[in-house]
């Protein structure tokens, strides 16, 4: 059975907001759904918010991987220039709303303000990762890629995984040999 539009920005938002359906019934709206096939673009309009509902999508910069966003995640276009492409890396479901509508909500109802606060603050989260991923001795980078992706091969290939994780493809073959060994 699918889940409604409010069963699914509960996912993301009854955390930082237990009653935001009513303490903020025009956060609904302010969502639309937007689908994407493998392999779409997305439009890159500043100050879009994109909360993944199914599948995954990379972030590139040029042609270098520096972001992977799951399901459950948020995606926000940065409010500047910028070299970002966004890419669905498979088919996704997304709700998609922007900053100024979020600014237009919070100015009526400053309630809207934590949930702003929060998933800016996740955002961050999210781009820290990388910058750890790539601090982190490289026999420990692919345990940390694997905890947070661990279905990850099934939608790049080897060669764009050894660039996000800041290794040869060579050493990313060998941790991969290691590994499957390990679990035999």
């Amino acid at each position: 059975m699918k889940k409604s539009k409010e069963e699914i920005l509960a996912s993301f938002l009854i955390d930082i907001h237990a009653e935001w359906v009513s303490a903020i019934p025009e956060l609904t709206n302010a969502f639309d759904e937007i689908r994407f096939v493998k392999g779409e673009y997305l439009t890159n309009n500043w100050d879009e918010l994109y909360l993944i509902a199914e599948g995954i999508f990379g972030k590139y910069e040029k042609t270098c991987p520096v972001r992977y966003a799951v399901s459950g995640e948020s995606l926000m276009i940065p409010n500047h220039s910028h070299n970002y492409q966004f890419i669905a890396l498979s088919d996704c479901s997304t709700y998609m709303t922007t900053r100024k509508q979020l600014f237009t909500i919070n100015a009526k109802n400053p309630k809207l303000f934590p949930i702003y606060a929060s998933l800016m603050d996740k955002q961050q989260q999210y781009l820290d990762y990388r910058a750890k991923l790539l601090s982190l001795p490289n026999p420990d980078k692919y345990d940390f890629v694997f905890d947070k992706y661990p279905d990850i091969r099934q939608y790049i290939k080897h060669k764009e995984l050894a660039q996000f994780m800041g290794i040869s493809e060579e050493l990313l073959r060998r941790l991969i040999r290691e590994k499957e060994r390990e679990r035999e």
